[in-house]
């Protein structure tokens, strides 16, 4: 739970109003308004449990209104249900607005920032924070720029493979656990702060990738373009070959392309690992191998038939 307080801290605002209380009030939505018609009477579409802000526009609307009414209608704004009020750009608070949230027990911030810049950053942090979350046993990296999670039963290799392509020059984000977040329609996916940067070997045990490989073999954080599922090889016999038909791996209810690779002593993994994602990247530039294929095939049986 993201407390008004902490969002406070992390933009450092400076506290105006409100008790200890009212200053853990949780912050539930991602959205922010900007009260103008609400202070000027209207109410018909507000949502009380949306932080607000005031910038240069609310001031000015305010300037033409009774204090009276700005009162009354501030008193509706800063119901128990508003996370805070947040004024910017140094913008001082009107008397009876200041009443008013005092009256509430309402939090009451000031920025000295510009309100379009708050705004943005604000949408931002709650946007991560807020983010729908969950974890899986996978690892995940950055092959050829593009975020790939490797998903498949304990012990079928997924770390020793990952372990041959960070010595092939790309990065890995997190072995084992992975944590996924949704945001604005991505998938973010990062390692649990005690295993950042570690990897276990069966064999070897615990490792340190950035001092055995460099700093530039981890990324703290990627967007999730792709997953790979690794099998046994003699699991592997529905696997479509020619990989006309793509499927998905549904987390947080996005859908990301993954495909099955068989894993067996003879192949090179990591080199097939890197080819299908080069096969990813070229179906997400509009070239699809298989369907090239099968018209190359359709194309070879209307000749065969013409004869």
């Amino acid at each position: 739970m993201l407390k008004i307080i902490q969002l406070a801290n992390h933009f450092g605002l400076t506290c105006i109003n409100g008790s200890q209380q009212s200053l853990s009030r949780p912050i539930s939505r991602i959205q922010v308004d900007r009260p103008g018609l609400e202070i000027s009477g209207f109410f018909e579409y507000h949502m009380k449990d949306k932080l607000c802000l005031i910038g240069n526009k609310e001031i000015a609307l305010m300037k033409t209104l009774d204090d009276k009414l700005i009162y009354q209608n501030v008193k509706k704004i800063a119901d128990p249900a508003c996370p805070g009020i947040i004024f910017c750009q140094g913008n001082k608070v009107p008397k009876p607005f200041l009443k008013a949230c005092q009256e509430n027990d309402c939090p009451l911030f000031m920025s000295k920032q510009t309100t379009s810049n708050l705004l943005q950053q604000i949408i931002s942090y709650l946007s991560d924070k807020l983010a729908p979350t969950t974890s899986m046993h996978a690892q995940l990296l950055q092959i050829f720029g593009a975020g790939v999670l490797f998903i498949g039963e304990s012990g079928i290799g997924k770390s020793e493979v990952s372990m041959e392509l960070i010595k092939k020059g790309h990065r890995l984000v997190a072995d084992d656990k992975v944590n996924i977040k949704e945001i604005r329609g991505q998938l973010v996916g990062e390692a649990p702060a005690l295993l950042r940067g570690m990897m276990e070997i069966r064999g070897i045990g615990i490792i340190d990738i950035t001092k055995m490989f460099g700093i530039n073999s981890l990324s703290y954080q990627s967007v999730i373009n792709y997953a790979i599922e690794l099998v046994p090889f003699e699991k592997a016999n529905k696997i479509e070959r020619f990989g006309i038909k793509t499927e998905y791996l549904n987390i947080l209810n996005s859908k990301i392309p993954i495909i099955t690779l068989p894993v067996s002593a003879a192949r090179s993994m990591a080199e097939l690992i890197e080819a299908a994602v080069t096969n990813f990247k070229l179906k997400d530039q509009g070239y699809d191998s298989s369907f090239e294929f099968e018209k190359r095939m359709h194309e070879l049986q209307n000749r065969e038939d013409d004869k």
